[in-house]
């Protein structure tokens, strides 16, 4: 038997990603664990270079052509060179709808038995019925998103929750001598309260939403410091920095400054990885009520939930009463505290076991 770990980004990766730092973390230090990794890598023994390519047409008759012979047919290549040296592969995906059907569709023309576990990170799923019953474990990172989707498919595969992992030697928050050091090291005062966003430019991560609100919030506050991190777009303000994309090694040390997260989602995420990565940093989170948010946050300290996250009074009545709560941000969350949360080592004897 051996196991076979897929992924359409390159592991180990230096990327910012919900997984991609966990799961390259995970393959370096348990390097005998898969046998086989087929990614846009080939830096490790275990390493297979493969790459998925795009479809070129999206017509449905040829679809799944396509999908076998183009776009994961250096997955399928070797998976069927692999399954010619043993009498069971557990092959496990990483979150990629295409790749997992994929396998599925070959699985069952292989000489050797194959277990296929679906590692999924969002929170709806959306494959085909048929393709849902030729898995045979799927990998959540929440028991809500695990439920509601059962509700969705007869036959469901055999469920486990892992969670997700925050490596808690890097996302912590400082001591008061270093935090007052590292905050003048960046220009920022003990005094300031310091507020900060991180995403994407992708408009469900509602950026529009916490722009208004900083706006609003910045004429009533004189010491607000905003910092907006992975995003291009930025607030015409001088209280305002925008540090744009930064390597997923340098987040801490802006997170470490704030006093406090906004995490504008207006989808159902999956997990919500950047806001307990500031919240295990010291902040306090005001979150949108969404997916997978409210069973993450569940029993945390200093965090707040907005039922209607486009109400940009919302955000700002929820914010006023974090600093409140805060006594305006100079109560953060301990060391002890935030080490329990979400650790990476907790994630991974969760992920071992059920594969």
């Amino acid at each position: 038997m051996a196991k076979v770990l897929i992924s359409n980004i390159a592991l180990p990766t230096a990327t910012i990603g919900s997984w991609t730092t966990r799961m390259s973390r995970f393959v370096i230090e348990n390097p005998n664990f898969f046998k086989y990794i087929l990614s846009p890598n080939k830096s490790l023994n275990t390493s297979v270079f493969c790459q998925k390519r795009a479809f070129i047409t999206w017509k449905k008759p040829l679809r799944k052509l396509q999908l076998r012979h183009w776009v994961a047919s250096d997955y399928i290549k070797q998976i069927k060179k692999i399954a010619i040296k043993y009498d069971k592969l557990v092959i496990v995906v990483m979150d990629d709808s295409h790749l997992v059907e994929a396998i599925s569709l070959i699985k069952h023309g292989l000489k050797c038995e194959i277990e296929l576990v679906f590692s999924f990170h969002g929170f709806n799923l959306t494959l085909d019925s048929k393709i849902i019953t030729s898995i045979d474990k799927i990998l959540w990172l929440s028991k809500l998103a695990s439920d509601k989707n059962k509700l969705k498919y007869h036959n469901f595969p055999e469920s486990y929750v892992i969670g997700n992992a925050i490596d808690s030697k890097i996302f912590f928050p400082l001591d008061a001598e270093k935090f007052i050091t590292n905050r003048a090291k960046k220009g920022y005062s003990e005094s300031d309260e310091i507020l900060i966003w991180m995403a994407n430019d992708r408009p469900k991560k509602g950026f529009h939403i916490f722009k208004s609100v900083a706006e609003q919030l910045l004429e009533e506050q004189t010491n607000l410091k905003v910092i907006i991190i992975g995003s291009t777009q930025t607030i015409n303000h001088p209280n305002v920095s925008s540090v744009g994309r930064i390597p997923n090694s340098e987040v801490a040390t802006y997170l470490q400054l704030g006093s406090y997260y906004m995490f504008t989602t207006l989808y159902e995420e999956g997990f919500g990885l950047s806001m307990i990565e500031a919240l295990k940093c010291g902040n306090a989170v005001i979150a949108s009520n969404l997916g997978a948010i409210p069973e993450v946050l569940k029993g945390l300290e200093q965090n707040y939930l907005i039922d209607e996250p486009e109400a940009i009074n919302s955000w700002e009545d929820y914010f006023n009463l974090a600093r409140t709560n805060s006594n305006f941000g100079k109560e953060r969350l301990s060391k002890k505290n935030s080490g329990s949360i979400w650790n990476y080592e907790d994630w991974e004897a969760k992920f071992i076991d059920a594969v």
